[in-house]
């Protein structure tokens, strides 16, 4: 009897080693955690930013709890693990009971790119789940917090959101997967696959149907596992780096990365974030004050042409009517030598500062630096300040009271308010004021469920602008 259970609890320990093996199957380099099943899966995959050992460091959960990377195979078969750790790679080898090489996984210790060669199936399914997820958002903030699959046609990216209508199979020569805001799951097949996408309401996380269209070749992949960020992407495949700010045409994606390059340089200097993003401000605005001054002088040229001519449109239109009007305008125009269009000139501060705002924009949307960093009352950048939770929700603003977007339209109000020229009369003043007002009612409306990093540099910018017109009418006044 004492022999049968000794016997018993030898069958439960060999059980429990078996299986305490199979869970040890895991690689951790200095970008990435992986866990694998003992079928060759990739079952975990969490991503560090910049470095795992790194004090503050980023991570994301990339992987579904049903796997990242699931690999179509016959049941019951049995596969023997080889590992080995040679000139700075581990290879992970699932082999057939005849030794013959099933799957086979590279992973360097470090970056954030993988591959796998495999021989025993044809089919893969490559899944997101709850963690990858974007943080909820409401209102215009929405834009951002969204998973979208991309593939890759050459260098031009197609982006397919996971609410669309139900997508065709297709075929993939190129790079395909998924993205958050700030992470990505790529793939970059050796051989054209076929892949399906799911798609449509109910659709909360990804998931990418693959199978080989070659019979006989297996499925070969490179997976790129990390954050989407310039270096990290370009350092893991030069094509890899279209993903950063894909929706823009060439030249405004260069001013986004010409603005990604400048902020990095300013937090070499400043480490705080929050204030690298508000020297960020004064810089470009230093470096846009030439172009701001002729658009300046332009919009100037425009006010003093509608003094000037305000109360001679005001009696042709009180004394006219119909062609007639229109006639002693034109009239009007030619004899003060102002062409009719002369308003138009108004626009090139517009033309100055929307590529701009467009880079600035997308830079900080994108800007993974930002995510988990805390300034003054702000507990992420990334995300609206949060200033006070409210007992109840808003439809469209939430459940939070963001106090930086009002400081922000307090400051554009102030600042346009202050650039109005003095030789208005009444009337255009009144005009003038309720435009002012409109547009910040606007931009509140706009920017109050965006990230703080944004808001807190266009507030800056504003301020600034407060500032500047203060000097110049201290200026005036002592001269």
């Amino acid at each position: 009897m004492r022999s049968r259970r000794v016997k018993i609890w030898l069958l439960v320990l060999s059980l429990l080693a078996s299986a305490s093996t199979v869970a040890d199957i895991t690689v951790d380099t200095d970008s990435l955690r992986l866990r694998f099943s003992d079928q060759g899966d990739l079952l975990r995959a969490e991503a560090c930013f910049p470095a795992c050992p790194e004090k503050r460091v980023k991570t994301r959960v990339l992987s579904a709890t049903q796997g990242m990377l699931v690999l179509g195979q016959a049941e019951n078969t049995r596969l023997q693990l080889e590992r080995e750790h040679k000139n700075a790679i581990t290879t992970l080898s699932f082999n057939g009971q005849s030794g013959q090489v099933v799957h086979r996984w590279q992973i360097p210790d470090r970056g954030w790119m993988i591959s796998l060669q495999s021989t025993g199936t044809n089919m893969a399914t490559l899944m997101s789940g709850e963690d990858f997820r974007p943080t909820p958002s409401s209102g215009f903030g929405y834009l951002l917090e969204q998973t979208r699959y991309l593939v890759f046609d050459g260098l031009s990216v197609e982006t397919i959101g996971l609410d669309e209508g139900e997508q065709a199979a297709r075929t993939s020569k190129g790079w395909l997967g998924f993205r958050n805001r700030f992470w990505a799951v790529m793939v970059l097949p050796a051989t054209p696959l076929s892949i399906s996408p799911a798609t449509g309401e109910p659709v909360e996380d990804a998931r990418i149907a693959m199978a080989g269209i070659e019979d006989g070749r297996g499925v070969d992949l490179e997976l790129y596992l990390g954050p989407v960020e310039p270096s990290a992407l370009s350092g893991a495949a030069a094509e890899l780096e279209s993903l950063m700010y894909s929706g823009l045409w060439f030249w405004l994606r260069w001013i986004c990365q010409a603005l990604y390059h400048l902020l990095n340089a300013v937090a070499m200097v400043i480490p705080e974030w929050g204030l690298a993003v508000m020297v960020l401000a004064v810089l470009v605005g230093v470096l846009m004050q030439p172009l701001n001054r002729i658009a300046d002088r332009l919009q100037d040229q425009v006010h003093e042409i509608d003094a000037r001519l305000s109360p001679l449109l005001a009696d042709i239109k009180k004394n006219y009517k119909g062609a007639e009007q229109s006639e002693n305008i034109l009239a009007m125009y030619k004899e003060a030598g102002v062409h009719p269009l002369y308003s138009l000139k108004s626009l090139a501060g517009v033309f100055v500062v929307i590529p701009v705002f467009i880079g600035a924009f997308n830079m900080l949307a994108e800007n993974i630096h930002l995510s988990g960093e805390a300034f003054l009352w702000f507990a992420d950048l990334s995300h609206p300040d949060a200033f006070l939770h409210l007992p109840f929700r808003m439809p469209f603003f939430g459940e939070y009271l963001n106090l930086l977007p009002f400081i922000m339209t307090g400051f554009s109000f102030a600042a346009s308010k202050l650039h109005s020229h003095p030789g208005m009369g009444a009337a255009q003043q009144r005009k003038h004021a309720r435009n002012l007002v409109l547009m910040s009612l606007a931009f509140l409306v706009l920017f109050y469920t965006f990230p703080a990093g944004m808001v807190l540099y266009w507030a800056t910018n504003n301020l600034i602008s407060v500032i500047k017109t203060l000097w110049k009418r201290s200026k005036v006044r002592h001269n």
